[in-house]
């Protein structure tokens, strides 16, 4: 992924990610990232008294059957749901279960790089452009500049009162504080 990057979009790094994943890595890969794989494990640590033990006791049988971790996006603190899931998905076989994890995983992969492409959007909103430093005189001249009779004042015995500022001056610099 790395090496193919930079994405022009969400949808083309996770295009090139689902091909990569389905179609290019091998299998050893995938068995590789479901046995490091936590979720059930996170999933104990929530858990209690009986949904606990149930995972405990399936999360053992299932990785001694397949030979690699139960992997689930189903959210972690839905505990009974993914006992539910272990329990259903334990009586698959091993060609069954590699094709499900592997959509699982995927999943997650996709939840990842979704967190990812938006935590680098909202960097690059939070980057301050580098200033020059450049003064940019104005464009207009005084001679360019048409009076406009709508902007005069109209007042009984007062006289109007016109503030005059350099944009190129901090207000305090221009006295108008």
């Amino acid at each position: 992924m790395i090496e193919a990057s930079p994405f022009a979009s969400l949808e083309h790094a996770t295009s090139f990610a689902r091909d990569l994943w389905f179609n290019t890595l091998p299998i050893q890969s995938w068995l590789d990232t479901f046995s490091t794989h936590r979720h059930i494990g996170d999933a104990i640590t929530i858990a209690h008294g009986d949904v606990r033990m149930g995972l405990l006791q399936f999360a053992t049988k299932y990785r001694k059957k397949f030979g690699f971790g139960f992997v689930t996006s189903t959210n972690l603190f839905l505990s009974q749901q993914i006992l539910e899931e272990v329990q259903a998905r334990y009586q698959n076989s091993l060609q069954v279960e590699l094709e499900i994890a592997s959509r699982e995983e995927f999943t997650l992969i996709e939840r990842g790089l979704t967190k990812l492409w938006e935590h680098l959007a909202w960097e690059k909103t939070q980057e301050v452009p580098e200033e020059t430093g450049e003064i940019v005189q104005d464009s207009l001249l005084e001679e360019d500049v048409v009076p406009d009779s709508s902007d005069e004042v109209v007042s009984k015995g007062h006289q109007p009162s016109i503030i005059t500022f350099d944009l190129n001056k901090t207000p305090e610099e221009n006295d108008i504080c």
